[in-house]
């Protein structure tokens, strides 16, 4: 099998290097790296030489069997398209377009040319999310009341991104991963502080059917690097800390603290080996092209509620 990953920056990188090693432990034949960026491909040759390289992934599309596509947002709509077009199996980063009409098509005409369609929403392979995911579905956690999702960090504002898009496809993908639900009202504000637009830092709130509620903070200007998903249920409060896949558990009928067992894995490692085997077998991804649409819908409906300071109601 040969893959190839477009895009080597600092996520690019990280995402080449689970394939090389997948490629020396005899898992695919060959990878392709390619950027446009030259210090960029001279970087990744020191660490992987038996690579291949190109700085223009048109050359090598029509080799690959799959393309993991790490480039910026913005490009993601237009790159997917030729891949599709050229019949390439396809892990795109999150998010999977800037819009959701943009985002469906993708999903459609990949499924039409019944191409695997994947999209980075790395932490269904969290082990310590997935482990919430069967507390909730063996009804250990009752009823989930509400939910609160922080996702924040202090760096320099990305040109030309605002901190929705960038930062809060995760704590909605797993808020959809657990409780297999996604909102029918999202209301938000959200502020530039260090610039003139684009936000860094905003406050989403969403209401589902089912009466849960969920406010999710994301942040590009708050000193900690936080990655927290807290649910509070009928039984239980559930406190994950999604990076250390760590789990703490107040249960309400006894009054005590506990800690959950995880086993902590590699989420990068597992994604792309999931991706390789959906490929082998023609299957659909557990991050599937579909589901990851209706994300950017969530987005969309977010950043729209900002402008206006409307609440935006959405029917599934």
């Amino acid at each position: 099998m040969r893959i190839g990953v477009v895009g080597l920056g600092y996520w690019g990188k990280k995402v080449a290097r689970e394939y090389r090693d997948l490629m020396r432990e005899g898992v695919i034949d060959e990878l392709v790296l390619c950027d446009t960026i030259e210090d960029n491909i001279e970087a990744m040759k020191k660490e992987c030489p038996e690579c291949k390289f190109s700085k223009n992934y048109s050359e090598v599309m029509d080799h690959l069997d799959g393309v993991h596509i790490c480039t910026p947002n913005s490009t993601h709509f237009d790159i997917v398209k030729d891949f599709i077009n050229a019949g390439v199996n396809i892990l795109v980063e999150k998010p999977m377009a800037l819009k959701f009409s943009e985002a469906r098509k993708l999903a459609y005409k990949a499924y039409n040319r019944n191409i695997v369609f994947a999209v980075g929403h790395i932490f269904r392979f969290n082990n310590a999310v997935r482990k919430v995911r069967e507390m909730y579905e063996s009804g250990e956690l009752g009823d989930v009341y509400y939910a609160k999702l922080q996702w924040s960090t202090l760096m320099d504002s990305p040109p030309g991104r605002d901190v929705v898009y960038d930062l809060a496809p995760h704590p909605f993908d797993i808020l959809n991963f657990i409780i297999d639900d996604w909102p029918v009202k999202i209301s938000a504000v959200g502020k530039a502080y260090r610039r003139a637009n684009y936000e860094e830092v905003a406050y989403i709130n969403g209401e589902f059917e089912n009466s849960l509620i969920a406010n999710i903070e994301v942040s590009w200007i708050y000193p900690d690097k936080i990655r927290r998903v807290e649910l509070m249920t009928s039984t239980k409060f559930v406190r994950l800390e999604a990076v250390k896949q760590e789990i703490r558990v107040f249960d309400i009928e006894k009054g005590t603290w506990e800690n959950v067992d995880v086993t902590q894995n590699n989420t990068i490692r597992d994604e792309v080996s999931h991706f390789i085997t959906a490929i082998k077998n023609k299957q659909t991804p557990i991050n599937d092209g579909f589901n990851a649409a209706e994300n950017v819908r969530v987005l969309e409906a977010a950043v729209e509620s900002i402008r206006t300071g409307k609440t935006i109601s959405l029917e599934w």
